[in-house]
C-alpha cells in the first residue's frame, strides 16, 4: 500500500473509531425516541440509532468495534506489521460475540446502572441480544420459568465460560496482537528486577549484564549472544517498545552494538597519581580522527565504573597512572596498519557528516511478493511453461524471484523471451529475466517494487575496510540489498554510462566523496575534466587537486598527455627500486629506497616521483564532448587504461552517447568495469556491457553494473548523496589546507592553448624554424591556396594536435588571420615574406631544395 494512502486511512479509522467510541458512551434510551420525553445526541439521530443497534445487539462488547478501529490506525500510523487482515478481522468478528457472552455471565447486579440507561433491563446482562441468546440466566427474574441461553441450556455456566475463554483465545490468536510477546516482557522485567534487588554488590551495565565487581569470572564472562536474549535486552531498555519485525530488531541491536564497542571512560583514582610522559602510542585521539576498527578496539576496563563524584579524564589530559603499578594482563596487539610513507595532519572527513538512513518497516511487502509470485506463475501458465517460485530477495527498487522450471525439457532460452510479456502481463516496466542466475539452477525474473527504498551512503559508509581498499569506491546495493563496493585500484578503470539525467553525474560525486572520506591528500590526487563547467566545479580548491577542474577542452588533452609523461616516468623508477607495483614502492620507506638506488647509481632526487607516489585519479565527466572536440585524446586515453595500473593512475570516464564511434573497441578493452544506466536503445547497451538489457532499466539510478573478470552485468540501485553531504565534504576538505597545484600541468595547458606540445612556450615559439614539417605546410599552404587543419592533415599525414599546431602557428606569425566561425581563414603575407622571414631568422636554406623555391610559376 502507498505510505500516503496508509496515512490517509489510518487517520479516517482514528475519526470514525474516536467518534464511534463517543457516540457509544454518549448514548441514552431516552435519544432513540422510543421514550418521552425525548433527549438529543451529540451526534444527532443517526448517532443515537448507531449506538442503540450496537448497544442493543452486543451490550458493552460493543465497545471493542471503535477500540478495534482505533488500534488498526494506530499500526497503520506506525507502519506496523499489518499483512493478512482478512484473518485479523475475522479474528475481531469471532471476539464480539465471544465478549458479549463472557460479560452475561457475569453475577447478576453488575452495571446494572447501564442497563437502566440503556433501558436493557430485560435482558438481563451487558451482552446484549447475542450474549442473551448465548448465556441468559436460567429462570431470571425478567423471565422467569425460561430455560436460560443457547450455551447454558447444553454446558451450564461453567462449561460456557470454558468454552467462551477458548474461542475468545483462538480470536486473539487470529488478530495477532503481540499479547506473547508482551507477556515474556513483563515476566522478563519483573525477573530481572527481582534479581536485581538480591545482593548489594551488584552492578547493571548498558548492556544489561548483571555482574558482581568482586567476581574476576563474572567480568571476563561475556555476554549471551543469543538471538531471544538480545531481543529481550533490547526491549527492556526501551529500545522495541512494541511489536516488532526482524529489520527494527537488527537497528536496534545495531545501536546496542556501537554503545558495547564504545570505549569507557578513564576515570581518575582516589589514590595519589604520578603523571606519565604522553607518548606518540598513548595521545588520545581527537574528534576529527576515525574511530578504531574492529580489530582496534581499545581493551575495556575490568573495574566497575567508578563512582559518579569522581570527575572522569578529559581528552586533552593524559590518562592517570596508579603510584602502585599493578600487573597488567597481556593485551593482544591490534593488526598494523599500513602508515603512509608522508606524514600529514590532514584528519578524514567523519562519516557522520552524512545524513542517517530512515529506520522503515518492510513487514508489509510480504504480501505484494506473494501476489508477484502468483502473478508471474500466471503468466507463464499462460504461454504453456510451468514454473515454481522458490524464493524472493527484496532490494531497494527491485525484488529478484527465482523460478525453477517444473519441465526438465524446456530450454532456458526459451524463458528469456518473456519479458515483455510479463511487463504486459504484471502491468509494469524495467522486468529483467537472468536465465540462469549464477551457480544456481533457477531463473531469476527482476520485478520493480511498487515502494522504492533510497540508498543512502552513511550505511554503506560502514561496510568499508580502509586497510583492505585502496581507493574504495561507493556504487549503491544490488537487487537484493548487498553493498556494492569498487576498489579502484583494482577495477582498475571505471567506465559509466547512460542517458541524460539517469543518475551518471549523482554517481561520479558518490565515487568521489567516498574518496575524500577515506583518503587524504597525499594518498591520492585527482584531475578532473567538466566540459560540462557545473558537475566538478564544487569541488575547487579542495587540496586533493593536482590542478583546478579543467573545462577548456582544448587543455585537456595536455593534462592527459602530462598524464601519459607521468605514468613513463613512474614506471622508471619502479624499475629503478625492483618494484612491481606502487603498494610495493610506497612500502619501502625513505632509506630502503635510497639503498636500492645507490645499487644502480641513481640518486632519490634524479627521480620526478620522490619518495612516495600518492594515487592519482582521471575523471572525464562527459567523453564524448571532449572527443569532438580532439579525437587525439583517445591515444591518451587508451595508453593510460592499458599502463597505468600498476603505477597508481586511474581512470574513471563517463558518457551520455555510448554509441560506437565513442566507446570503441581499445577503449572497452582496457576499462573492464562498467556501469551502465538507462540508455536509448539496445545498441547503446551492447556496445558498453557486451549484452543488452540496460534499454529496459526504470531510470533514477538503476543500473547495471558489470564487475572486471565477469560477463554477467549485475543490475543494482546507485548511492544517492545531497547536495548538503557534498558540500560538507568539500568544506572539510577545504578547511584542512588550500591545493598545491602542479606548475606542470598548467604551462603544459598553455602551450596547448599555442598549439604546440613542449615543455615551454619560449620552446615552442623558435620550434618552427627547424621544423621541415611546418616548412612544408607553408609550401602547401600557397601552392593549393588552402588553410585550415583539415587540409594540413590530409596533405601531409599528421595528427589532428599537429595540424593545429601549425594553423596556430601560422597565425601568431602573421601569416594567417585568426578564426570567424566556420568561415575558412585568410593568407594575409606573401611567399615572399615567408622567404624574408626565415633569411631573418637565420634559417639554412640550400639552393638545391625545393622546400625553398617558390610552388608557383611567376
Amino acid at each position: 500500500m502507498n505510505r500516503h494512502l496508509q496515512l490517509a486511512l489510518s487517520v479516517l479509522l482514528a475519526i470514525g473509531g474516536f467518534a464511534l467510541l463517543l457516540a457509544l458512551v454518549a448514548y441514552k434510551a431516552s435519544q432513540t425516541g422510543t421514550t418521552t420525553p425525548a433527549e438529543s445526541h451529540p451526534f444527532g439521530p443517526a448517532g443515537a440509532w448507531i449506538a442503540y443497534v450496537l448497544l442493543r445487539g452486543y451490550g458493552f462488547a460493543a465497545v471493542l468495534v471503535p477500540v478495534v478501529a482505533i488500534g488498526w490506525a494506530v499500526g497503520l500510523w506506525r507502519d506496523r506489521d499489518l499483512s493478512d487482515p482478512s484473518k485479523r478481522i475475522a479474528g475481531a468478528i469471532i471476539l464480539l460475540p465471544v465478549l458479549a457472552g463472557l460479560l452475561h455471565l457475569l453475577p447478576r447486579g453488575v452495571g446494572d446502572w447501564l442497563l437502566t440507561r440503556w433501558d436493557q433491563g430485560n435482558l438481563e446482562g451487558l451482552g446484549g441480544a447475542i450474549g442473551f441468546w448465548l448465556c441468559a440466566p436460567v429462570n431470571g427474574w425478567a423471565s422467569p420459568g425460561s430455560d436460560g441461553g443457547f450455551l447454558r441450556q447444553w454446558l451450564d455456566t461453567a462449561g460456557a465460560a470454558v468454552l467462551l475463554a477458548g474461542l475468545g483465545v483462538f480470536a486473539l490468536w487470529l488478530m495477532d496482537l503481540g499479547l506473547v510477546a508482551w507477556t515474556r516482557r513483563l515476566w522478563y522485567l519483573a525477573t530481572t528486577r527481582r534479581a536485581g534487588s538480591v545482593g548489594s554488590g551488584s552492578a547493571v551495565f548498558p548492556s544489561g549484564v548483571y555482574q558482581a565487581p568482586g567476581d574476576p569470572v563474572a567480568n571476563k564472562a561475556r555476554a549471551t549472544t543469543s538471538f531471544r536474549e538480545l531481543q529481550k535486552r533490547l526491549t527492556d531498555h526501551g529500545e522495541l517498545p512494541g511489536p516488532n519485525d526482524a529489520d527494527e530488531i537488527l537497528a536496534a541491536i545495531r545501536k546496542q552494538r556501537e554503545a558495547l564497542d564504545a570505549p569507557p571512560e578513564v576515570v581518575a583514582q582516589a589514590q595519589p597519581v604520578e603523571q606519565a610522559p604522553v607518548t606518540s602510542d598513548q595521545r588520545p585521539a581527537t574528534s576529527d580522527q576515525r574511530p578504531a576498527t574492529s580489530d582496534q578496539r581499545p581493551a575495556t576496563s575490568d573495574q566497575p565504573p567508578a563512582a559518579s563524584d569522581q570527575q572522569p579524564a578529559t581528552s586533552d589530559q593524559p590518562p592517570a597512572v596508579s603510584s602502585e603499578p599493578e600487573p597488567a594482563k597481556p593485551a593482544t596487539k591490534p593488526k598494523p596498519k599500513p602508515k603512509p610513507a608522508i606524514a600529514s595532519d590532514y584528519a578524514l572527513p567523519s562519516p557522520d557528516l552524512l545524513q542517517s538512513p530512515k529506520e522503515r518497516s518492510h513487514a508489509a511487502h510480504e504480501q505484494e511478493k506473494q501476489q508477484t509470485s502468483k502473478a508471474i506463475e500466471a503468466a507463464f501458465a499462460a504461454f504453456n511453461v510451468e514454473v515454481s517460485v522458490v524464493g524472493a530477495m527484496r532490494g531497494p527498487t527491485v525484488t529478484q524471484y527465482e523460478l525453477k522450471l517444473l519441465d526438465e525439457s524446456m530450454r532456458v532460452n526459451k524463458v528469456e523471451g518473456f519479458e515483455q510479456d510479463l511487463s504486459l502481463k504484471l502491468g509494469t516496466e524495467g522486468i529483467r529475466i537472468v536465465a540462469p542466475l549464477p551457480n544456481r539452477t533457477t531463473i531469476g525474473v527482476e520485478v520493480p517494487n511498487r515502494t522504492k527504498d533510497p540508498v543512502v551512503m552513511r550505511d554503506l559508509v560502514d561496510e568499508i575496510d580502509p586497510n583492505v581498499m585502496a581507493l574504495p569506491v561507493v556504487l549503491g546495493r544490488d537487487v537484493i540489498g548487498r553493498p556494492l563496493i569498487l576498489d579502484l585500484a583494482k577495477a582498475p578503470h571505471l567506465l559509466v554510462a547512460g542517458a541524460t539525467g539517469m543518475g551518471k553525474s549523482v554517481t561520479m560525486n558518490a565515487m568521489i566523496c567516498s574518496i575524500l572520506l577515506f583518503r587524504r591528500p597525499d594518498e591520492v590526487r585527482f584531475i578532473m575534466v567538466d566540459p560540462k563547467m557545473v558537475e566538478l566545479s564544487g569541488y575547487e580548491d579542495i587540496p586533493h587537486l593536482l590542478t583546478p577542474p579543467i573545462t577548456d577542452m582544448t587543455k585537456a588533452h595536455a593534462a592527459l598527455d602530462w598524464a601519459c609523461q607521468t605514468m613513463d616516468e613512474r614506471y622508471e623508477a619502479l624499475r629503478l627500486s625492483g618494484c612491481r607495483s606502487i603498494a610495493d614502492y610506497n612500502a619501502l620507506g625513505e632509506v630502503e629506497l635510497r639503498f636500492r638506488l645507490a645499487k644502480k647509481e641513481v640518486q632519490l632526487e634524479d627521480l620526478g616521483s620522490g619518495a612516495h607516489m600518492p594515487y592519482i585519479v582521471v575523471l572525464v565527466d562527459e567523453y564524448a564532448d571532449l572527443m569532438m572536440v580532439n579525437k587525439e585524446v583517445e591515444k591518451s586515453i587508451v595508453r593510460l587504461a592499458a599502463k597505468s595500473r600498476a603505477c597508481g593512475i586511474h581512470v574513471i570516464l563517463t558518457t551520455q552517447r555510448p554509441s560506437a564511434d565513442v566507446v570503441t573497441g581499445l577503449i572497452k578493452s582496457n576499462l573492464p568495469s562498467r556501469v551502465c544506466f538507462r540508455v536509448v536503445d539496445r545498441n547503446n547497451s551492447r556496445v558498453v556491457l557486451d549484452s543488452s538489457g540496460a534499454e529496459n532499466l526504470l531510470g533514477k539510478g538503476d543500473m547495471l553494473f558489470l564487475q572486471p573478470g565477469t560477463s554477467l552485468p549485475v543490475r543494482g540501485q546507485g548511492v544517492f548523496l545531497k547536495d548538503a553531504e557534498i558540500t560538507a565534504i568539500v568544506e572539510h576538505a577545504r578547511s584542512q589546507g588550500k591545493p598545491s597545484y602542479d606548475e606542470s600541468i598548467a604551462k603544459a595547458g598553455a602551450v596547448a592553448m599555442q598549439g604546440g606540445g613542449r615543455d615551454s612556450g619560449e620552446e615552442s615559439s623558435d620550434a618552427w624554424k627547424l621544423d621541415r614539417k611546418f616548412h612544408e605546410a607553408v609550401q602547401a599552404m600557397y601552392r593549393y591556396d588552402k588553410t585550415g587543419a583539415d587540409f594540413f592533415r590530409r596533405k601531409l599525414g599528421v595528427g589532428y594536435n599537429k595540424a593545429t599546431e601549425y594553423v596556430e602557428t601560422l597565425e601568431d606569425l602573421g601569416f594567417l588571420s585568426g578564426a570567424a566561425g566556420t568561415a575558412s581563414r585568410k593568407i594575409l603575407k606573401s611567399w615572399d615574406d615567408w622567404i624574408d622571414l626565415l633569411k631573418a631568422n637565420g634559417v639554412e636554406m640550400g639552393e638545391e631544395d625545393d622546400l625553398y623555391r617558390p610552388p608557383f610559376n611567376t
